[in-house]
């Protein structure tokens, strides 16, 4: 018995793009802040971030992408130069407290 070939095309629910979750920065109630003049572009934050929300400016230095950080502070834990603030947030992680 011959199987038919199926001509069916499968479409995903959502198609992949950044950020399919939404703004995942509303879940934070704090935020990191890289201050360049101790950065040494070490990369270790660029690294350990678990979310992959940290790129390089033109410059080489880390730059965080605020609107899908979630505030895990991984980032200043891993610093061997204390080039990373946390700064407290209302709930909703869009404005600072």
């Amino acid at each position: 018995m011959k199987e038919k070939s199926s001509n069916r095309k499968i479409h995903p629910i959502v198609r992949p793009m950044a950020g399919v979750a939404g703004r995942t920065s509303e879940w934070r109630t704090q935020r990191p802040e890289l201050k360049n003049e101790l950065c040494t572009k070490c990369m270790m934050c660029v690294i350990h971030c678990p979310d992959d929300v940290i790129n390089l400016d033109t410059n080489g230095f880390p730059v965080i992408d605020q609107y899908y950080c979630k505030g895990c502070m991984i980032c200043q834990e891993v610093c061997p130069h204390s080039a990373i603030d946390e700064i407290e947030t209302l709930p909703g992680g869009e404005f600072d407290a």
